[in-house]
């Protein structure tokens, strides 16, 4: 199960850095752009083109404690609150009080944010949030945080690099395995990290980039990585889907005013919660679903509230307006139907305060990692700010571990362990994502559940294609986890334990004995 691959590492061509991050978003680069300014030699690898992946999709912003109303400590209590009681309080403490530091980086690197006659910066509100806090540009932030750090980073990347395995040896990353244009390489390095984004893309809907599959998770776990959590995935209540693609409508939009109706245009989330539309994510989403299900029919969000309050919501959100107008719907007077999707991945490689994982060498920033600060459910718009803040501290983790992973680093004689057999059948990648959709989806259960291990096992079994495998195996450490919580709690929802449990307020574990006790 550790490899899918049977070489010798000594017989492919290699390359050798300081630092090796795996990832382009807005976590691997900030690391990397850190780490190449204090003069290491570091190679950034990416899945495809440089600029594509989350980061370039994140629409909302950025939360920080700058408004002069706001404070650290009061951004520290919402995202408590929103963690539903499993929030690493040193975690979030580090994120809250970093993040105000971190975000200047960033405007120093020439990221843009909205500013109002004075250059002073502007602030919407998201859900949960007891302040406004956001910092933003337009509808698209992570677009333009994604442009600054490029500009900024000076070390070499290398596009369209399918990282397939790590190169592990007695618990310690000596580097990766990737391919590209059909051949196998090797890159060797003291320090990896892996800043690879999520998993939310294994779900049949989602708002993620074709490449957010899990990889990096998936291939930390089959080398032995530790991961936390895995049981809690972010549903976002507002996406329109059609046959051809969901695209995220950006809580910030609720957050100017717009507001959700059902089929008989009544706006309901006051049934649910005293927080309405500005509920926490979780919440929403299955208040969205419930309704449906109540009134036999679609919900809605409803723009016009904003357009009421004198803000152009073309100009406000370009992205998602043109977006809603080429499928012919006019957010100026048409409701538009929304449905919860898949939208961000909580649990993932454990890691310390500075980005460690379990393997000596190896690191994980970003949505691939697990630092505990989101609990069981994400604040909005701490995600990016969670790349930022602990971009920067991993890359001070992976410097401090170079000094000394660097005396006595070779790359001679690490080979990967022989692959084991597998069954005949293949399964395809839509596969994965329709046993994700609908068996560990919104709302779970037990009998869900044994169906998607029961599936999931065959296919991580199966002859399939790597990344149709690692998808796989990352959903059956998701399901199987899932099996495990029996409570509801933040965005793990189950049916058969509708409410939280004193006993299970605890952060979960899964490693690669955990895997292999099944398959």
């Amino acid at each position: 199960m550790r490899s899918f691959l049977s070489i010798d590492t000594d017989k492919l061509p290699y390359k050798e850095y300081d630092a090796i991050v795996v990832g382009s978003g807005a976590a691997g680069l900030f690391c990397a752009t850190k780490l190449s300014s204090i003069g290491l030699k570091v190679c950034v690898l990416t899945k495809d083109a440089a600029d594509v992946g989350s980061t370039k999709l994140a629409q909302g912003g950025i939360a920080v404690a700058l408004p002069k109303e706001d404070s650290p400590d009061l951004h520290f209590n919402d995202t408590l609150k929103a963690g539903a009681g499993l929030v690493k309080t040193k975690m979030a403490r580090i994120l809250t009080e970093e993040g105000v530091k971190r975000v200047i980086d960033l405007i120093r690197m020439g990221a843009n944010f909205e500013t109002d006659e004075r250059g002073l910066l502007r602030f919407t509100k998201e859900a949960a949030h007891s302040v406004a806090r956001i910092v933003y540009y337009r509808d698209k932030t992570g677009e333009e945080v994604e442009r600054a750090l490029l500009d900024s980073y000076r070390g070499d990347i290398v596009e369209f690099a399918k990282v397939k395995e790590l190169i592990v040896k007695d618990n310690r990353c000596y580097g990766v395995i990737y391919e590209k244009n059909g051949e196998l390489k090797a890159l060797y390095a003291p320090v990896t990290a892996i800043a690879t984004g999520g998993a939310a893309g294994i779900y049949l809907k989602n708002t993620n980039p074709p490449t957010s599959t899990g990889d990096g998770i998936a291939i930390a776990l089959r080398y032995g990585a530790k991961l936390q959590d895995l049981e809690f995935i972010q549903f976002h209540p507002t996406a329109f889907c059609d046959d051809s693609e969901c695209f995220l409508i950006s809580e910030a939009v609720r957050g100017e005013g717009a507001i959700i109706v059902d089929e008989q245009g009544r706006r309901f989330m006051g049934d649910y919660h005293h927080l309405w539309e500005l509920a926490p994510r979780d919440v929403v989403t299955r208040a969205i679903e419930s309704q449906k299900k109540i009134c036999g029919g679609n919900v809605y969000l409803d723009f016009r509230p904003i357009e009421e309050k004198g803000i152009d919501i073309f100009k406000r959100f370009p992205t998602i307006t043109s977006k809603l107008l080429e499928r012919g719907l006019n957010p100026k007077k048409d409701l538009i139907p929304i449905t919860p999707v898949a939208h961000y991945y909580i649990g993932g490689i454990a890691v310390d305060s500075f980005g460690r994982s379990s393997i000596e060498g190896l690191f994980a920033v970003g949505e691939a990692s697990c630092t505990g600060v989101h609990g069981a459910n994400r604040l909005a718009s701490n995600s990016l700010l969670e790349c930022i803040v602990f971009g920067e501290r991993t890359a001070y983790g992976m410097y401090r571990d170079f000094r000394y992973l660097k005396q006595n680093f070779s790359p001679v004689g690490v080979e990967l362990r022989k692959k084991v057999s597998f069954t005949n059948k293949s399964y395809s990648l839509n596969e994965v994502k329709r046993i994700m959709w609908e068996n560990v989806g919104i709302v779970r259960s037990a009998e869900s559940l044994t169906k998607a291990i029961d599936k999931l096992s065959e296919i991580a079994n199966s002859n399939s294609d790597w990344q149709v495998r690692n998808s796989a195996v990352l959903g059956l450490a998701i399901a199987i986890s899932a099996m495990r919580r029996e409570e509801s709690r933040g965005g793990h929802y189950r049916s058969d334990f509708p409410y939280e449990r004193e006993e299970f307020r605890k952060h979960s574990t899964f490693t690669l004995n955990d895997l292999e006790r099944l398959i």
